[in-house]
């Protein structure tokens, strides 16, 4: 099908979830605490122009963007090398196997009597939420690599490095980015998280949300909420633009 029609579709039925949304609003026929995306848009205009909003902002975009980027320098390398190398593999595989399936904000906690309510407890619970299917990811993208592909590149005299950068990194790539779309938008999700537990004073938009909750401010929460999914849907299209870049030779690019 072709793209154009796909975001054609996506367009009209977001247009049409929100005026039944509206709708339901206007005839009173859901609680009056669940705001109308009119008044939520209004909400949205007022948080802009009162001035912190960049804030908050700035502060949750810190927060994850540098867990993201530890995703990709740790759980890329990581990654890499646990594929490539069976020793490697070996080690992490019954480690990633047994943190994974535990929630990470069950972590937070600890990371609190650690390093107090600070943004480095958030930062690393952010990442630690989002290293595993960027690691995972790319293990199984160098794993599934034809080991024709390496021969070639030995008999040709490649030393290891020659052959982890020209042809291990190249061919893993899709992969990557797929684990890295997965990481990304659990950045978002953690930073959320991380925000809302501990103090509820500082910047962010999950302070914002808290204390919008705690003053009765509903509209302001579903517009914290609503900036949230902005910024993912801003940095998943973008993160898509840098693979479409990138795998310019990939059929299966998006």
């Amino acid at each position: 099908m072709d793209n154009k029609l796909l975001r054609m579709i996506a367009v009209i039925e977001l247009m049409a979830i929100f005026l039944i949304w509206e709708l339901l609003a206007i005839f009173q026929w859901f609680p009056t605490y669940l705001s109308s995306p009119i008044a939520i848009i209004k909400s949205m205009g007022e948080l802009w122009v009162d001035g912190d909003l960049l804030n908050h902002i700035g502060s949750s975009l810190f927060r994850s963007l540098m867990g993201f980027l530890l995703v990709v320098i740790v759980g890329v390398t990581l990654g890499i090398l646990a594929g490539y190398y069976r020793r490697v593999g070996t080690f992490f595989d019954p480690i990633v196997n047994t943190l994974n399936p535990i929630p990470k904000i069950a972590l937070l906690p600890i990371l609190m009597v650690w390093f107090g309510i600070t943004d480095t407890t958030r930062i690393l619970i952010i990442f630690l939420t989002a290293f595993f299917p960027c690691f995972v990811a790319t293990r199984d993208g160098v794993k599934s690599i034809k080991q024709v592909y390496l021969w070639s590149g030995q008999n040709m005299g490649a030393s290891t490095f020659q052959l982890l950068r020209k042809i291990v990194f190249p061919v893993t790539l899709p992969k990557i980015f797929d684990g890295l779309r997965v990481s990304l938008g659990l950045t978002f999700v953690m930073m959320f998280s991380s925000e809302i537990i501990g103090a509820a004073n500082g910047f962010g938009l999950g302070f914002l949300i808290l204390n919008a909750d705690l003053g009765g401010r509903t509209d302001y929460m579903f517009a914290g909420v609503a900036f949230i999914g902005l910024l993912g849907f801003i940095f998943d299209k973008l993160l898509l633009t840098i693979r479409s870049k990138v795998l310019w030779w990939d059929v299966n690019k998006v």
